[in-house]
């Protein structure tokens, strides 16, 4: 039963299939001895060589002993079938083994990567409400940079309007609270400088807009 477990069946070692028949596994036994004989080697054949040559010599004739006897056979066949199918159940339990670990690491790389998505989806969600809120923040300080100017605007083209219809110097409250508007305007603008040059920036392009709007009309 040894030969059973090994990597090749004495039908292997014979040079024959399972179904051979009885004539023909004693035509491949006479070839097998002639080829394997220890007689075949050269007269200055090494020790090892020698070994070799008997153990497969007797590995042959070990093979037809059983092969040739139809009791021994049948046993030997039920053997070598029964080590077959346990083969190949191994097998199959090995490439399941390994696509159940193939599968896990699929599911874990899908696990990995929806993760970081999830975290990327996140910052990005979170960078787009910081950037909504400083647009905000940066809006409502335009708008109420806008009201005060306008309201200061309004406040001195009323005190000039007053000045030109009064007769005498008018009271001081309205002229203290000019100067109070300028301050705090002043004030707004020192916190806030970028407020200020885009302003002025502003300025700066509507007067380009301006002088190339006359040089067109000059041109003309």
């Amino acid at each position: 039963m040894g030969h059973m477990a090994a990597r090749h069946s004495f039908y292997d070692i014979l040079g024959v299939t399972q179904d051979a028949t009885p004539d023909e596994v004693r035509k491949a036994y006479k070839r097998k001895v002639l080829q394997t004989h220890p007689d075949k080697l050269a007269l200055d054949a090494t020790e090892s060589q020698k070994r070799y040559a008997e153990a497969r010599f007797r590995e042959v004739c070990h093979a037809f002993e059983i092969l040739n006897d139809p009791a021994k056979r049948h046993v030997y066949d039920n053997g070598l079938n029964y080590l077959r199918a346990r083969t190949i159940h191994e097998e199959l339990q090995a490439k399941l083994a390994r696509e159940r670990a193939e599968w896990a690491r699929q599911s874990q790389q899908r696990q990995e990567e929806r993760m970081r998505n999830m975290k990327e989806e996140i910052k990005r969600a979170s960078e787009e409400r910081y950037q909504e809120t400083l647009r905000k923040a940066d809006a409502n300080y335009r708008e109420r940079m806008r009201v005060m100017e306008e309201e200061l605007r309004l406040n001195k083209e009323n005190a000039r309007k007053a000045a030109e219809h009064a007769r005498k110097e008018e009271p001081q409250p309205q002229a203290d609270s000019l100067a109070l508007a300028e301050e705090i305007l002043k004030q707004m603008r020192q916190m806030t400088p970028e407020w200020e040059t885009r302003k002025q920036a502003a300025l700066r392009r509507q007067a380009e807009r301006t002088n190339s709007q006359d040089n067109v009309r000059f041109a003309r």
